[in-house]
């Protein structure tokens, strides 16, 4: 979808502070606060905005582990079920990412959060009971959550955003057009004037 400046403007805005009001988007942007809300409304409802979010720390609410499975379903597995099937299944509150891998080894990426390396190991270990028969784990990667550096895509988002009102100006200018020399007499009918 195509942004105008004012919607790249406003999104920015609340991609940096999501609860912020209309009136004051519309004072830092000289704007009627009407119109930022026309704004908010127009890119809710195209889907641009799907929620508003908190980034939490996940060490001060007690999850301390996190890890990131590669799995693989099997091919008996993947005849039976639909992707619906596996969406369903991947509902839970340890998981954090979910990613489906075109093709290759792994099919699925997914990441979790635990309190405790206990609590992972138990979670791993029922999954792979009851789900082994589904799907394979093709590697686990399990680190502290003392290690996230970074947990927050507002970078990259304004970065696109930015990209797009540049998008106008890197297109390359219509060819010019050369006009031809008018002929010799013409030149000349031309100068005497």
């Amino acid at each position: 979808m195509k942004l105008i400046d004012n919607e790249k403007r406003v999104l920015k805005f609340l991609i940096e502070s999501g609860r912020v009001s209309d009136r004051k988007i519309s004072r830092k942007l000289d704007i009627t606060s009407q119109a930022v809300g026309k704004i908010r409304r127009k890119l809710k409802s195209n889907g641009i905005i799907k929620g508003y979010s908190t980034i939490v720390d996940y060490e001060k609410l007690g999850i301390n582990v996190l890890a990131i499975a590669l799995f693989k379903f099997t091919p008996e597995s993947r005849k039976t079920l639909k992707e619906e099937d596996i969406d369903e299944r991947v509902e839970g509150p340890h998981i954090i990412d979910f990613y489906r891998v075109p093709e290759g080894d792994v099919t699925h990426i997914v990441t979790y959060g635990f309190r405790s390396l206990e609590e992972l190991d138990h979670y791993f270990h029922i999954l792979q009971t009851e789900r082994g028969h589904i799907s394979e784990i093709k590697k686990l990667y399990i680190l502290s959550a003392k290690s996230l550096r970074k947990n927050s895509d507002k970078e990259l988002i304004i970065k696109i955003i930015d990209e797009m009102e540049r998008e106008k100006w890197a297109r390359p200018l219509p060819p010019k057009v050369e006009v031809p020399p008018a002929p010799p007499f013409r030149r000349r009918a031309l100068a005497e004037r």
